[in-house]
C-alpha cells in the first residue's frame, strides 16, 4: 500500500505543477526508487483548483472506496487512514477529525473530485522534482504519514500483566536454556537403550539407498575408524537448492519390527546417529541436513520425523525421539542446504514400545546455531525493534490560564500494548476461571478456534457471539475474525463441518451464482453481527487457498476478488482484510499464488502467517529473510496468526519461542502474534507453548513474559518539563497512564501513543 500511495502522489504532484489544462504533459517522467513509471490520468481544474477523480485513482492503487448514494457521502480508506468527504461540502472526515477543505468535493462527468491539496495533506511519501529532467523522483523508503494528534484509547481497561521477572529489561539480557551435554546425553543413551528394542541398526540403514535428483548429487559408504561403528553414508550436494526436498537420499531401511507390519502409533521411538562436515557447509564449515521418517501410501507424506540437524568437522551426535505416524516407515537425508559432504553413521532406532516418557530421552532436535546467544542476527533485529516499536511522546503542561508550567513532574506508566499478543480462545473462555485469568495476564488480542468459521455460525451464532463478549469482558482489546471463506469441507479426523455440506454436492457445486449468493450472505451476516462490528480489527476473508479449492477449481479464482469485495463492503472500514495461508507459505507455489491475488486484483490488506512450528521449523534468520521478501513483492501487513511450538524437548522450545518472537516482533509489518491455543488442557497441537495441565508457566512461557511485559514494556518513565512546559519521553507504542505533578498538584490521565501519530498530549492542570 505504501508504494500505491506513492504512485498517487506522484500523480497529484503532476496534475498541481499544470494551470487551466485537463491533459498530462507526457514529457514529465516518473521514477520510484530508481524504476520509471508510464501513467494515465485525467485531472481537471475547477475555479482554479486542481481536482483529482478520487474513485479511480484510488482503485488504481488498491485503497478502498464507498459511495453512499443516498447521502451523497463517500469514503476512502489507505495506509490506515479513513477518510469521509459530503459533495459540496466543505468539511471532511480524517480519522475522525474534522478538517476544512480549501475546496469540497464534487461531481463532475459523474465522477467524484477532490482537491489535490487535500489528499497531499491526508497521505505522504518522499517525494523530489527535477527541474532540469523534468522528473518526479520518487523513493518510498520509510516515510510514514503522521496523524496530527493522538489515537483514541480503544478501551482503559488494565490487564494484570506479569511484574516480576528474573532477568534485565534490557533486550539482550535473554532468558536461554541449555541442553545436557552431548557426553551427558550419550551416558544416558546408553543406559536406556537395554530397555528398548532396536529395530534399525546400521548395517540395514546402510544396506541400500535410492536417490531423489541424482543431478543435485551423489552417495557412497565409506570406512571410518576411530567410532562405535565402522562404515558411513558419505552424501554429497552438488550445490545449494532453492528447494532441498529435490535431492532425497532414501534407505530402504524402516523403524518397522517386521518389515510390512507397520508402527504401531502408541510406541515411541529413538533415532540416534552421528555425523560430521567433510567438505563445504555454511560460512563456518558447519553441515546442515534434515532427517525424514515419512508415509508414502496417501501420497500427503506425513512425517513422523522432519527434523534438521547440524555438524562441524567432528562427529556429532544426534538424537530424535519420534512418536510413528500411520505407516510412516520410509527413511530419507536431504542434504541440499548447502554445497556439501557429509557423513552418517551409527544410525539406529530403538523402540521402547507404548507410554514410554519421551522427555526421559535425550535429544539433540533442532540445535539451531543461530538460537544461542550473542547470535548477530538478534542484535540486528533488537536495534530495528528499538526504532519500529518505539517513540518519542511530548507532554504538554499548562495551567487553568493556557500559561505553559516548567519543571512539571511527568510518568508515564505503559499499561498496554499497540502491538496485538494473543491466543486462539473456545469454551473455556466462557466458564473456566484459570483459563479467564491467565487470558487476562497474558493477552489483548484472541481469535476463536472454531466458533466464527461459516458452518459453526451458520449453525449457531450464539457460540462465537458469547466467546467474543467473555474474552472482552476479561479484558481482550483486539478481536480476529477467523474465517470467512475456507473451502474445506470438515475439520481434522471430519470432526464437523467447517463449510455447510451441501456448497460440496450437487445443485450447488455447479451453480456458480449459488455459491456466490450463499457465500455473500455469510461475509455480509458474520461481518455486520453486532458483537463482531466494532471489536474485529482484522477478517481472515480467506484461508488455506493453497491447500482447498473446492469452489475455485471448479469456477476460477475470480471468487477470491468476489469474495473480498463482499467483506469490504460488509466489514467495520477499520477493519483490515486478510488472507490466511499455512505452512505453504514456504513451498515455491506461495509465490504463484500471491501472483494469483495480483492478477485478480483482491483487494486485501494484509497476508495471515499461520506459523505451525511442531515437525517442520524454520531458523530466525530464514523468517527474517521471508517476512522481508513477502512486504518487498506485496507491500501487505503481517500477522503471525496461529503460532505453535509442539515440542517435547522444553530447552529447544523456549529457545524457538524467544527467537521466533524477536523475528516476528523486528519486522516493521507486522502486526501481530497470536499462538493457536496456550494452556495443555485445551489444545489442538501435542504440547503447550505457555501453560502446563496444572497451570504452572512452562520455559517457553516464562520468555513470553520476558520479552512482552519486561524487555518490550515501558514502566514508571520519568521526565520533568522544560522552560516550555515540554517532557519528552520514549517508549514503546502503546497506551499509558500519565501522572503530571507541579506545585503540589496532581492529574491523571490515560492516553494511547501509537506509531505515526504526532503523540503530543497537553495537559491541563489546576
Amino acid at each position: 500500500m505504501k508504494k500505491s500511495i506513492c504512485l498517487l502522489l506522484t500523480m497529484i504532484m503532476i496534475i498541481s505543477s499544470f494551470s487551466f489544462t485537463v491533459f498530462a504533459d507526457d514529457s514529465i517522467r516518473i521514477v520510484i526508487d530508481g524504476e520509471e513509471k508510464v501513467f494515465d490520468s485525467m485531472p481537471i481544474i475547477v475555479n482554479s483548483r486542481t481536482l483529482v477523480p478520487m474513485r479511480g485513482i484510488f482503485e488504481a492503487f488498491r485503497a478502498v472506496i464507498n459511495w453512499d448514494d443516498a447521502e451523497k457521502t463517500v469514503s476512502a480508506k489507505a495506509k490506515g487512514s479513513t477518510i469521509t468527504l459530503k459533495i459540496g461540502d466543505a468539511n471532511a472526515v480524517v480519522n475522525g477529525k474534522n478538517i476544512v477543505l480549501d475546496c469540497p468535493a464534487q461531481i463532475v462527468n459523474d465522477r467524484t473530485m477532490v482537491p489535490v491539496r487535500f489528499i497531499a495533506e491526508t497521505l505522504g511519501c518522499k517525494v523530489d522534482w527535477d527541474n532540469d529532467t523534468r522528473t518526479v523522483i520518487i523513493n518510498e523508503g520509510d516515510y510514514d504519514f503522521v496523524r496530527p494528534g493522538m489515537k483514541s484509547l480503544v478501551s482503559d481497561v488494565h490487564r494484570n500483566v506479569p511484574t516480576e521477572f528474573t532477568k534485565s529489561s534490557d533486550m539482550r539480557d535473554i532468558l536461554h536454556f541449555e541442553k545436557p551435554s552431548i557426553q551427558e546425553q550419550e551416558k544416558v543413551y546408553n543406559e536406556l537403550k537395554p530397555k528398548g528394542e532396536v529395530v534399525c541398526d546400521n548395517d540395514e540403514f546402510l544396506q541400500e539407498f535410492t536417490v531423489k535428483g541424482a543431478g543435485h548429487g551423489s552417495y557412497e559408504v565409506v570406512n571410518v575408524e576411530g567410532q562405535s561403528f565402522d562404515r558411513a553414508v558419505r552424501i554429497k550436494s552438488k550445490s545449494k537448492l532453492d528447494n532441498p526436498a529435490d535431492f532425497i537420499v532414501k534407505s530402504t531401511a524402516t523403524p518397522e519390527r517386521t518389515p510390512g507390519e507397520g508402527v504401531k502409533k502408541e510406541d515411541v521411538l529413538l533415532l540416534a546417529f552421528r555425523m560430521r562436515c567433510i567438505d563445504g557447509g555454511d560460512e563456518t564449515g558447519t553441515a546442515k541436513v534434515l532427517v525424514q521418517v515419512e508415509e508414502l501410501k496417501t501420497g500427503k507424506y506425513r512425517k513422523a520425523v522432519f527434523d534438521v540437524c547440524y555438524a562441524g568437522k567432528d562427529w556429532e551426535m544426534v538424537y530424535f525421539p519420534f512418536k510413528p505416524q500411520v505407516d510412516a516407515t520410509a527413511i530419507g537425508i536431504r542434504a541440499g542446504y548447502y554445497e556439501q559432504t557429509v557423513e552418517i553413521g551409527g544410525f539406529e532406532i530403538i523402540n521402547f514400545g507404548p507410554e514410554y516418557d519421551r522427555a526421559t530421552l535425550p535429544s539433540t532436535s533442532n540445535n539451531f546455531p543461530e538460537l544461542k546467544p550473542g547470535a548477530k542476527w538478534r542484535d540486528e533485529a533488537f536495534d530495528r525493534i528499538e526504532k519500529i516499536r518505539k517513540g518519542d511522546f511530548t507532554v504538554v503542561v499548562k495551567d487553568k490560564n493556557g500559561k505553559v508550567v516548567p519543571d512539571a513532574d511527568v510518568e508515564l506508566d505503559m499499561f498496554e500494548h499497540e502491538f496485538q499478543f494473543g491466543t486462539a480462545i473456545n469454551g473455556n473462555v466462557n466458564s473456566n476461571e484459570d483459563y479467564q485469568k491467565a487470558m487476562n495476564r497474558e493477552f489483548n488480542s484472541v481469535v476463536l478456534e472454531h466458533n466464527m468459521k461459516w458452518h459453526p455460525y451458520e449453525e449457531k451464532p450464539s457460540r462465537a457471539q458469547n466467546q467474543v463478549k467473555s474474552a472482552i469482558k476479561h479484558g481482550i482489546k483486539y478481536v480476529r475474525g477467523h474465517a470467512m471463506i475456507w473451502e474445506k469441507p470438515q475439520g481434522g479426523n471430519k470432526s464437523g463441518w467447517i463449510t455447510p455440506e451441501d456448497m460440496f454436492a450437487e445443485p450447488i457445486i455447479s451453480n456458480k451464482e449459488v455459491i456466490m449468493e450463499r457465500s455473500k450472505n455469510l461475509i455480509h451476516t458474520m461481518a455486520k453481527d453486532e458483537n463482531f462490528y466494532d471489536v474485529v480489527t482484522d477478517w481472515d476473508v480467506v484461508n488455506e487457498t493453497m491447500s482447498y479449492d473446492a469452489f475455485r477449481k471448479v469456477h476460477g479464482n475470480d471468487l477470491l476478488k468476489f469474495w473480498f469485495d463482499e467483506a469490504r463492503k460488509a466489514a467495520n472500514p477499520e477493519a483490515e482484510l486478510y488472507y490466511n495461508e499455512s505452512t505453504c507459505i514456504w513451498q515455491p507455489e506461495f509465490w504463484d499464488m500471491l501472483d494469483v491475488f495480483e492478477k485478480e486484483n483482491v483487494d486485501y490488506d494484509g497476508i495471515g502467517i499461520q506459523s505451525h512450528y511442531d515437525l517442520f521449523f524454520k531458523t530466525p534468520v530464514e523468517m527474517v529473510e521471508f517476512y522481508d521478501k513477502i512486504v518487498e513483492k506485496t507491500g501487505k501487513r503481517l500477522k503471525a496468526t496461529e503460532f505453535s511450538c509442539s515440542v517435547f524437548d522444553p530447552a529447544f522450545q523456549a529457545n524457538f519461542v524467544r527467537d521466533a518472537m524477536i523475528a516476528i516482533f523486528a519486522e516493521e509489518n507486522m502486526d501481530g502474534f497470536l499462538m493457536w491455543g496456550f494452556w495443555q488442557g485445551s489444545l489442538y497441537a501435542e504440547f503447550s507453548p505457555m501453560y502446563n495441565y496444572d497451570w504452572t508457566i512452562n520455559d517457553a512461557g516464562r520468555v513470553y513474559e520476558d520479552l512482552v511485559y519486561n524487555k518490550w514494556w515501558t514502566r514508571d518513565a520519568v521526565a520533568k518539563t522544560d522552560k516550555d512546559g515540554k517532557a519528552t519521553i520514549r517508549g514503546f507504542y502503546g497506551d499509558y497512564d500519565v501522572k503530571v505533578t507541579a506545585d503540589g498538584k496532581e492529574k491523571n490521565v490515560m492516553a494511547s501513543f501509537h506509531k505515526n501519530y504526532e503523540n503530543v498530549l497537553e495537559i491541563v492542570i489546576e
